[in-house]
């Protein structure tokens, strides 16, 4: 393996992560009121884009990194509209 593969798998990690604190957070504390569903309805829809093109490109880092931010949108989304207000 290339050393830029390497970067390209820590760029997942760093990818993946950013949005797991938001949805632990949702999770504790059953709120995500302050939360925009069309923001988290524009991020499925970026991610989604970005996954098909890396799917296509047969770019792993890609795949793995927006399919793991695509369940993790997936989750709070579903929070968004079933945690009450």
């Amino acid at each position: 393996m290339e050393w830029i593969e390497y970067v390209g798998y820590v760029g997942v990690v760093l990818s993946s992560i950013t949005f797991m604190p938001q949805v632990m957070h949702a999770w504790k504390t059953k709120s995500v009121g302050d939360l925009s569903i069309w923001m988290v309805l524009i991020l499925i829809g970026n991610v989604s884009t970005w996954l098909l093109y890396a799917v296509v490109k047969d770019v792993l880092p890609m795949i793995i990194a927006n399919s793991i931010i695509l369940v993790l949108s997936f989750v709070m989304l579903y929070f968004k509209l079933t945690f009450k207000k």
